[in-house]
């Protein structure tokens, strides 16, 4: 199995860097803020705990997660219905693991899913989604593929919104509509909600909700508080699901005894969500918002189809293929790169067709941004001709002076 799409690009980039070479990162999805100075704070307080805590978690952290769950999304859940892990990306890899159901996802969807499906030797089904639907899975296609399923396997869908790659979000209606489904066929939902802080408009809905009795909620602290390195993620499950959520705990304990207690400690405070990580998270959406706005007013929408985005870090790109000469989205990508220096990541990884010519575009490379400038004074942000977004319009320059030189039979 070759190593993850996101992870090799960042390599790539990376290795780009140290030979001199012009790059643009707009393929790794890192969050560019620094971890909240008061979570650092609590860290360096918390440096000398050096036990072991339990598989689940510690106790008072999973008690701050269900507070500020049922706080910000009204979502209601105990402690004991919660697992901390190192990173919800081995959560989500063990809830696999242990309910051995085949996975049921929408195209497009984040390049980790599957894989972790295919090492545990389980079906993977892809649905598919539209332009007309802002890249989300309709109920109805859902309902039509369990139909034809006639009971003979058991299934899990991921949901993960605002999404990655698409930066697009559901509807209230449409949460409703896919709970219902969900329900009619006793479907487990994993909701993927790592983005949901960065709901450009704060509102976004949990379909816990709606299908509490069937959805396990998934996050972490890499994006929200800027901390991936710090592999922080947690999982809140339904009561109905406590024999699975059990049996998750004690393949947690074999494979990797417990996360890091100094950061869980220090996790405890942005959970608390007080005063100072409310200032920070408003300030992060408002930088991501205008990062958005200037991919989606600088790239050349005569020969790129761009989606714009309702959160997150993303936008979806679609290379119109009458102008671009390429077999494939890795081809496009590869050359892009080659030629100019600015990494995306090609829509084959994330389980669109090769042909379809399409790419993740992450606006995230914002190295003239000066956080703690803009955390004191937001309104920088608005000021004409302030140079935070520089490099990023000079990567979607270089994107559009690329596709002119591409044009066919120019």
């Amino acid at each position: 199995m070759a190593i993850s799409p996101t992870l090799a690009i960042n390599n790539l980039t990376k290795e780009r860097l140290t030979k001199g070479l012009p790059t643009f990162k707009l393929g790794f999805g890192q969050s560019p803020f620094p971890v909240p100075e008061i979570l650092r704070k609590e860290l360096q307080d918390h440096a000398h705990v050096k036990d072991y805590l339990h598989s689940q978690g510690l106790l008072e952290l999973r008690e701050k997660i269900s507070v500020y769950y049922h706080r910000r999304f009204g979502i209601e859940s105990i402690a004991r219905n919660i697992i901390v892990g190192p990173g919800s990306k081995e959560l989500l890899f063990l809830t696999q693991l242990i309910l051995n159901r085949e996975l049921i996802l929408p195209k497009p969807s984040w390049v980790s899913y599957a894989p972790q499906a295919n090492l545990l030797n389980n079906a993977t089904h892809w649905l598919n989604t539209s332009e007309d639907n802002n890249w989300n899975l309709s109920a109805e296609e859902l309902d039509s593929f369990l139909a034809s399923q006639s009971g003979t396997s058991k299934h899990l869908i991921i949901l993960n919104y605002p999404n990655n790659p698409t930066g697009k979000s559901y509807k209230e209606e449409e949460l409703i509509r896919i709970s219902e489904v969900a329900r009619k066929y006793d479907l487990v939902i994993i909701s993927d909600e790592i983005y949901g802080e960065f709901d450009f408009k704060a509102r976004h809905i949990s379909i816990a909700k709606y299908y509490p009795e069937g959805t396990i909620v998934c996050s972490g602290l890499s994006k929200w508080c800027g901390a991936g390195g710090w592999r922080l993620g947690y999982m809140i499950f339904p009561d109905s699901m406590n024999e699975e959520l059990q049996a998750l705990i004690s393949a947690a304990s074999e494979c990797y005894s417990c996360a890091s207690a100094p950061i869980q400690y220090a996790s405890i405070k942005a959970f608390e969500n007080g005063p100072e990580i409310q200032r920070y998270t408003e300030v992060c959406r408002k930088i991501l918002i205008k990062a958005h706005e200037t991919v989606i007013n600088t790239i050349d929408k005569s020969m790129i189809n761009v989606f714009p985005a309702d959160g997150g870090f993303y936008v979806f790109l679609n290379f119109k293929p009458e102008y671009f000469p390429f077999d494939s989205s890795k081809e496009l990508c590869e050359r892009l790169l080659n030629d100019t220096g600015v990494a995306l990541l090609p829509g084959s990884s994330f389980g669109c067709k090769d042909d379809f010519l399409s790419a993740r575009l992450a606006f995230v490379d914002i190295p003239e941004i000066d956080f703690d400038q803009i955390l004191s004074d937001p309104k920088l942000l608005d000021q004409e001709g302030n140079a935070f977004f520089n490099s990023l319009k000079n990567a979607i320059f270089s994107i559009n002076n690329w596709s002119l030189i591409n044009l066919p039979n120019k």
